[in-house]
């Protein structure tokens, strides 16, 4: 966590040079708070007159006493004379206890230099100051985790997963999605999924200890799918 807070400085400063286009195309986060729901968009506004084809980082790093998480969504777009578009849109459950940072990136798409940016913190103080240095693309080797959770069951779920998971030695590559879905009554669905493979899935139940068990077994789905991807990337090597 300490190191993802670095890059993520070091990268927000080190790049004002290359913001040769700034006035021209503006990065911009915009939140709405809901409770203790923060409604998250990245947005970007094209006040010139020429068509952009580029790229977009936004990225949410949050702590509080379910431990640490983080997101990371990117991908291209392209965006019009004069228009403003929305990029991303997610949700993130921060109650008074908690902070988060997040970091919005506009980049070129041919020289992936920065051309604008933005920042937002809740609750700074939270945050260690003691952070160190790691190479860029390193971020997409942390094991990032994502809570999409809407209930009170959902999020007691995600905490008993994330301490378990977070004692894990080696993390798992790209982002683990815990999310939520209505399901019958007062019930939900609980999805476990890994970039855009679905691991795992069960219904809620208002029980600590059936919660506590269902995270064992979604970690141990996991552990098997990653398992079985290394066994048959070994094997395509050879």
């Amino acid at each position: 966590m300490k190191t993802l807070i670095a890059i993520l400085v070091i990268f927000f400063f080190v790049n004002n040079s290359s913001a040769q286009n700034g006035p021209e195309i503006t990065g911009k986060i915009i939140t709405e708070q809901n409770n203790e729901m923060l409604k998250i968009k990245g947005t970007v506004t094209n006040n010139s007159a020429i068509h952009y084809n580029l790229n977009y980082i936004l990225i949410s790093v949050k702590t509080g006493k379910s431990g640490n998480s983080s997101n990371k969504q990117s991908g291209k777009f392209s965006i019009k004379p004069n228009e403003v578009k929305v990029l991303s849109e997610s949700s993130i459950r921060v109650s008074r206890n908690d902070a988060l940072k997040m970091y919005l990136f506009i980049k070129d798409e041919h020289n992936e230099k920065v051309i604008s940016k933005d920042s937002l913190e809740v609750n700074p103080n939270q945050f260690s100051d003691q952070v160190s240095y790691i190479p860029e693309a390193s971020i997409e080797l942390t094991g990032l985790t994502v809570d999409d959770t809407k209930t009170r069951m959902g999020q007691a779920f995600y905490e008993s997963f994330f301490k378990k998971y977070s004692q894990f030695p080696k993390k798992y590559e790209g982002t683990i999605t815990v999310s939520e879905l209505p399901s019958f009554g007062r019930s939900s669905r609980i999805i476990i999924i890994q970039n855009d493979q679905v691991i795992y899935s069960f219904q809620t139940q208002p029980d600590d200890e059936f919660l506590a068990a269902e995270s064992d077994k979604a970690l141990a789905y996991l552990l098997e799918y990653n398992s079985q991807n290394n066994l048959r990337n070994r094997e395509f090597k050879y």
